[in-house]
C-alpha cells in the first residue's frame, strides 16, 4: 500500500520537470465578470469551472424585463464583491422529475423526483503574473421531492450499472462537500488541489460529465467501471504538462468517505482510492474540450465495509468538431472489485447546439454489470438517451429527456422500458 500511496509524490516530481506557457482564454460575456478563472485540469463539475459556466451571459427564449430588474442588483453586487475582495459566488438548484413506462419491481412506483442544491464560491487569495491560488467551497444538499423516491434510487431498482437518474439521490442533507485549496502555475502548466474534494471533477473528467449538461444516465455522466468514494473526500490532485501537448496527473482520496458525513476517522483507516492519468491535447488552452486521456485507478480493500480491493482503467475522448458539434467516446474496464457498478462499459454520442438557445444531446451506452457488486448471471445493459436543453430565460433552463433501457438487470421480466424526464435548472 505504501508503494501505491507514493504515486502522488512521483507524479509531482514528474510534473515539475516540464514547463509550458499558457495562452489566455478568449473573452466571454459574463453577468458578474467571472470569465477569468484559474487554469484547471479538472472537468466541468469542479467549483471554479462551475462558477464561470453558471455566470455566462446566455441567449434565451424569453428575456423578461421584470426579472432582469429584479436580479440585476444581485449580479452587480457579485461583480463588486469579486472586484473588491476576489470572492466569487453562485447559487443553483437542479430539479428532476422522471416517469417510467413500467412499475419499479421494488416499490411499484413509476414516478421519481429529486433535487440538487449548491451554494458555492471561490476566494482568489493569491494572484501574480504566473501563479494563482484560491480557496474553494461548496455547500450542497440532495433530496427526494414530492413523496416520490429519488431518481437515483428509482432507477437503481431497474438498472444495476446504467442508472438513469445519476446523481440525483437522497443520500445527504446540507454538507460542505468541497473545501479545498487550488494552486496553478500558469506558465509552467502545473496545478494542484488539496482538501475536501469532489473526486468526480478530476477522475476521468469529460466535457459531458456535468449535472448541468444534456445527459442523465450514468453511462455518460460518470463511467460505471470507475470506483467512487464520498461526494466530499479528503484528498489531493496534481497535474502538469510534460510537453506542449501531453500531461501527467495523479490523485488520491479517502476511500471510506461517505456522502454528507465529514468524518476524519475514515481517513485514519488509510484505505485509498488513487489514480494516474496520462492525457493529450492539441492545444493547451483547449484541453477542456479537445482531449484524449487514459486513467488507471486502484482502490484498497475496505475492511470495515467488507468491500474488496479493485482496479481498472478508463479511456475518454472529446473533440469540439465545430462551434456546434461536440462528439465524445468513453471506454472502461475493471476487475469488478471495489464496489464498482460494471466490469466493462462503452458510451458514445454527441451534443449539438442547434441554436444559441438550445442544445441537442444524443448518446448510446453499454455496460456489463459487475458480478462482485451486483451478483452473478446478470445480462449486459444498454441505453439510448436523447435530450434537448432549452434556455428559457437567462438564468433558467429546461431539459426534456427520454431514455430507452434494454435488458434492465434488476427487472429481468422486462426486455426494455423507457424513462421520460424533465429537468429544470435555476442559477443565480
Amino acid at each position: 500500500m505504501k508503494n501505491r500511496s507514493a504515486v502522488a509524490v512521483a507524479v509531482i516530481a514528474a510534473s515539475s520537470a516540464k514547463a509550458q506557457a499558457t495562452e489566455p482564454h478568449p473573452a466571454v460575456s459574463h453577468q458578474s465578470g467571472y470569465g477569468e478563472q484559474q487554469a484547471t485540469f479538472g472537468g466541468p463539475s469542479g467549483v471554479e469551472p462551475e462558477l464561470e459556466a453558471l455566470d455566462e451571459t446566455r441567449d434565451s427564449l424569453y428575456r423578461i424585463d421584470a426579472m432582469t430588474r429584479t436580479f440585476s442588483p444581485w449580479f452587480d453586487w457579485k461583480r463588486e464583491l469579486n472586484e473588491d475582495t476576489g470572492i466569487k459566488l453562485a447559487f443553483n438548484a437542479l430539479l428532476l422529475y422522471q416517469h417510467s413506462s413500467e412499475e419499479s419491481p421494488a416499490s411499484d412506483r413509476r414516478d421519481a423526483g429529486g433535487g440538487i442544491y449548491r451554494l458555492q464560491g471561490s476566494w482568489g487569495a493569491v494572484r501574480t503574473h504566473s501563479s494563482r491560488g484560491s480557496l474553494n467551497w461548496r455547500l450542497e444538499a440532495r433530496n427526494a421531492i414530492g413523496g416520490s423516491p429519488a431518481p437515483q434510487t428509482h432507477g437503481g431498482e431497474f438498472m444495476a450499472s446504467l442508472t438513469p437518474g445519476f446523481p440525483y439521490g437522497d443520500d445527504f442533507d446540507a454538507d460542505l462537500s468541497v473545501l479545498s485549496w487550488s494552486q496553478t502555475f500558469d506558465k509552467a502548466g502545473i496545478g494542484y488541489e488539496v482538501g475536501r474534494l469532489a473526486f468526480d471533477a478530476f477522475l476521468d473528467p469529460s466535457a459531458v460529465q456535468t449535472p448541468y449538461g444534456n445527459f442523465l444516465n450514468r453511462s455518460f455522466v460518470f463511467n460505471p467501471t470507475l470506483a467512487t468514494t464520498g461526494a466530499g473526500a479528503l484528498g489531493a490532485v496534481v497535474k502538469g504538462m510534460l510537453t506542449d501537448n501531453v500531461w501527467l496527473g495523479g490523485q488520491i482520496y479517502d476511500g471510506n468517505a461517505a456522502n454528507g458525513d465529514w468524518d476524519f476517522d475514515t481517513f485514519k483507516e488509510h484505505e485509498w482510492l488513487q489514480a494516474l492519468e496520462l492525457g493529450w491535447t492539441p492545444r493547451f488552452e483547449r484541453r477542456g474540450t479537445d482531449r484524449i486521456q487514459l486513467t488507471y485507478w486502484q482502490k484498497d480493500e475496505r475492511d470495515a465495509a467488507g468491500v474488496s480491493e479493485g482496479w481498472g482503467w478508463a479511456l475518454s475522448a472529446t473533440y469540439q468538431w465545430s462551434e456546434s458539434l461536440l462528439p465524445f467516446l468513453r471506454i472502461g474496464h475493471s476487475d469488478g472489485g471495489a464496489g464498482v457498478a460494471a466490469e466493462n462499459a462503452v458510451s458514445t454520442g454527441f451534443t449539438y447546439a442547434a441554436s444559441s438557445k438550445g442544445t441537442w444531446g444524443l448518446g448510446w451506452g453499454w455496460a456489463e454489470p459487475s458480478a462482485q457488486t451486483n451478483g452473478e448471471g446478470l445480462d449486459d445493459e444498454w441505453v439510448a438517451e436523447a435530450s434537448y436543453k432549452l434556455q428559457v430565460t437567462p438564468n433558467f433552463n429546461l431539459t426534456p429527456d427520454i431514455q430507452l433501457l434494454f435488458n434492465p438487470a434488476r427487472a429481468p421480466e422486462h426486455d426494455s422500458l423507457w424513462i421520460a424526464s424533465l429537468r429544470a435548472v435555476f442559477t443565480l
